[in-house]
């Protein structure tokens, strides 16, 4: 470019009928004074420009998606708003907290951005969304084992669930939508791979990452275990967060890149969206799944007492968790930042990191949240898997923003619990 910046339209660049010629690593950007990002990179993780470029370029994937979204929306906003009305006069009467009301309403809010863009963002996570909110419709008929149920709660529970099948089913991924507009620029699978392929780090890195997995909550333990006071186990939880990852990859993979620690503040903010809505759809629907089988169970005399004993002991565990931390302002304080920013340093910022370059994004995000989930068997026993579905949601914030987007989701979510 010798540092020369040259505006074009979608349709220049397109290989068929184009005038320009691109390749995977030609900067690209949307305002002449950038950023600049090789077009491989810039049109899986660039919103905007592959919005702009799907609009004057035919992408097969999306005939149709525009009137479809369209549909979705106005089939999900009986099921939110009615929801969040439900919502209102539960805390209203003292029967739920301010946390449940921002939750659904995060949930709402992010079905609402994901309809209404051009291009899918993250329609897995808008899909879970909406099953949530089935879900709690769902519960409400359940909990009355259907008797005086009035029949918008079944309408509601339908449309919802119904929008979600359909965003599974019909609504392409962006990773799909990246691939055919970079076929209709000229630019093949094995071309895109060449290109974004990073090197595979060393074993020996992959098991310093797990070490310093496992050796994160042992030394929290061994603090504790000597009586250290909670600045002393704050400052030493910060500490080895701080060292570890550092220590780890310059003893085993000097060369290895570090991962990116400054990002545009669009994809961090996307990041927060992505992985807060995730987090928050995730846990809940996990949570209503069991509580709506144990009140059809409940309904047709099917609820066993070991089944019972199971949902009383999860709600039990969180309740004197939460009622730990309320109780203690230094606790309120390292639950709120110390916490995650050190785990997310480990689990996130390290282990997730490298596991992802080694074997890939799913097994990479979802091996990681295990080990999240196994640091806090010390908290946790019956409800451990709403930490694994906790550390799923914070992986996808850190693929989208980084380390910052997963902290800002892990430290919000830990507020949201004690609100």
């Amino acid at each position: 470019m010798d540092g020369v910046a040259e505006r074009h339209a979608p349709a220049d660049l397109l290989v068929e009928g184009g005038s320009i010629r691109v390749e995977v690593e030609t900067p690209v950007a949307l305002r002449d004074a950038g950023p600049f990002e090789p077009l491989a990179t810039a049109v899986e993780t660039n919103d905007a420009l592959r919005d702009l470029l799907a609009r004057d370029i035919e992408v097969p994937s999306l005939r149709g998606y525009r009137r479809l979204r369209f549909a979705l929306l106005a089939a999900a906003a009986l099921p939110m708003a009615t929801l969040l009305e439900l919502d209102r006069e539960l805390v209203t009467g003292g029967h739920a907290g301010v946390g449940r009301v921002l939750i659904d309403l995060l949930l709402a809010a992010f079905v609402v951005f994901e309809l209404t863009r051009p291009t899918p963002r993250r329609p897995g996570i808008c899909a879970i969304a909406l099953a949530t909110i089935a879900l709690r419709w769902g519960l409400v008929a359940g909990r009355l084992c259907g008797a005086g149920v009035h029949p918008l709660v079944y309408v509601a529970a339908a449309l919802s669930a119904g929008a979600a099948l359909v965003l599974v089913t019909r609504v392409p991924s962006r990773a799909r939508v990246a691939l055919e507009l970079l076929g209709k620029l000229g630019i093949s699978r094995s071309q895109l791979f060449a290109a974004t392929h990073a090197d595979e780090p060393p074993g020996a890195l992959v098991a310093a990452a797990v070490a310093c997995a496992a050796g994160l909550p042992a030394v929290l333990h061994l603090t504790r275990s000597f009586g250290v006071g909670l600045l002393g186990q704050a400052a030493v939880f910060i500490g080895f967060a701080a060292v570890a990852p550092v220590i780890a990859r310059r003893a085993t993979a000097p060369g290895a890149p570090a991962p990116a620690l400054r990002l545009p503040p669009a994809r961090i903010v996307l990041g927060v969206v992505a992985g807060l809505a995730l987090t928050a759809a995730a846990v809940t629907a996990g949570r209503l799944f069991f509580d709506l089988g144990t009140e059809i169970a409940r309904c047709v005399e099917r609820l066993d007492t070991e089944a019972k004993l199971a949902r009383a002991a999860e709600s039990a565990e969180l309740a004197r968790a939460i009622a730990k931390v309320r109780a203690s302002t230094p606790l309120v304080l390292m639950t709120a930042a110390i916490f995650p920013f050190a785990e997310e340093r480990i689990y996130r910022g390290l282990l997730q990191d490298v596991l992802v370059r080694k074997y890939g994004r799913a097994y990479g995000v979802f091996a990681a949240s295990i080990g999240f989930g196994i640091a806090h068997l010390g908290v946790y026993q019956v409800a451990l898997y709403q930490t694994v579905l906790l550390g799923i949601g914070f992986g996808i914030a850190y693929v989208e923003g980084g380390l910052l987007a997963a902290f800002i989701v892990h430290a919000t979510w830990n507020l949201l619990q004690l609100a």
